[in-house]
């Protein structure tokens, strides 16, 4: 295995100030930016589109017989990785639903990601992430998690050989399935206060020497570019596998930190750059971020007309993946509902559990996050803001197993 920097990388950006990010030769793995306050901003890859360009011109792009997210290798920033190493990441068909669909007078479609091997969409990010870090020279892993980043950062550091990666979760999620599980793939969990924010400060603290040398890389959300690259396969797969002609109008993503919404956005404007869609002749989706009602930073930021997320404080919520109260690339997201002519939506606690419950009498495999996204949908047709006949698309970020395992998952 020899792990390598895609030639296409073109540069490193601030995604807060639009300056250049040094790469210095990808000799270190790749944080935050150093152009803005402490602890910085997040950074993106930007692509040399010509050179993809003439790439796919050769070989269409999702066309070079790999699977998983390396069958779109030209838009990814390393190359060189096992076939064993994410051949089962992704490539998540678009399913219309036709008794939602019928019930709420739209063309309901779903992106069921519960069938990745962790069971979750996190396995796209991380499994760049992992990657692209390794490629840079880390040869250890942390990050905080409430769930199923951790099992994901886990497992793909498993599939390349490396040490276990240290998770740090909040106290009260200890003997859950997110703590079984990454111990499961070799993870060293450590259990510290109340919430992720509190656990990643802790293990900032904790593994200071390790981060400032760069032997450990903090792969939290946002905290290093691979995992949005990874989280744009998403996009990359909509606009492929649906075709020009059968975009959806709106796609609804149930935001945490927002890293699927800003990479299937990121998807379409690589797309557009590269002329395989033509924003022209084809209307982009409208992109809307829903939220619990308990935890909505971004909601809150977006109708206020603000220009960043402010941080909140959480009143606690059964969909762990939201429960996120403040957002480092808010910025971002903000940006991509705007630029989409898009929303935000904060879900009632009581209906995202309806929703779930309706989703299992539906047969539809989505946790309670993925519920959420049910429930914007139904507060977006009341309000007018999807009208009739529009195709909308539900990201189903995970599996219900896991909330289920909780037993009490309701009563949170």
């Amino acid at each position: 295995m020899e792990l390598r920097i895609n030639p296409n990388l073109a540069r490193l950006v601030c995604s807060n100030s639009g300056k250049e990010v040094p790469a210095h030769g990808f000799a270190s793995p790749i944080g935050l930016c150093p152009c803005c306050p402490r602890p910085g901003k997040p950074v993106v890859v930007e692509y040399d589109l010509q050179r993809v360009r003439a790439e796919v011109a050769a070989t269409p792009l999702g066309a070079n017989g790999a699977r998983g997210p390396w069958r779109f290798a030209p838009l990814l920033p390393v190359l060189g990785v096992p076939e064993e190493y994410a051949a089962d990441v992704g490539g998540t068909p678009v399913v219309r639903h036709e008794r939602l669909s019928a019930r709420l007078g739209v063309e309901v479609l779903l992106k069921n990601e519960g069938t990745n091997p962790s069971g979750s969409f996190k396995d796209r990010g991380l499994a760049v992430a992992v990657a692209l870090g390794r490629a840079c020279g880390a040869r250890r892993f942390c990050v905080p998690t409430q769930g199923n980043a951790g099992v994901a950062a886990c497992l793909f550091s498993a599939r390349l050989g490396m040490p276990g990666c240290v998770v740090y979760m909040p106290e009260s999620y200890r003997g859950c399935i997110y703590h079984r599980a990454c111990e499961f793939f070799g993870g060293e969990v450590r259990f510290v206060g109340a919430n992720i924010a509190a656990a990643g400060r802790a293990m900032r603290e904790d593994l200071a020497d390790e981060l400032g040398s760069g032997t450990t890389v903090d792969i939290s959300t946002f905290f290093e570019p691979g995992r949005l690259e990874g989280k744009k396969t998403m996009g990359l797969e909509i606009a492929l596998d649906l075709g020009p002609g059968a975009f959806p109008d709106v796609i609804v993503y149930p935001t945490g930190g927002g890293t699927g919404l800003v990479g299937i956005w990121k998807a379409f404007e690589e797309l557009a750059g590269l002329g395989l869609i033509d924003p022209a002749r084809t209307r982009l989706p409208r992109m809307v971020a829903v939220q619990s009602a308990n935890c909505a930073p971004v909601v809150a930021a977006f109708a206020e007309g603000l220009p960043d997320v402010a941080p909140v404080v959480s009143q606690g919520t059964i969909a762990d993946g939201l429960d996120v109260p403040g957002a480092i690339m808010g910025h971002g997201i903000l940006r991509v509902l705007h630029a989409s002519g898009g929303t935000a939506v904060a879900a009632p606690e009581e209906a995202i559990a309806a929703a779930f419950t309706r989703y299992g009498l539906e047969g539809v495999n989505g946790g309670v996050e993925s519920a959420a996204t049910l429930t914007a949908l139904e507060i977006l047709r009341a309000d007018g803001r999807v009208r009739a006949g529009e195709r909308v698309l539900l990201l189903n970020t995970g599996t219900q197993l896991i909330p289920l395992s909780r037993g009490t998952w309701y009563h949170k």
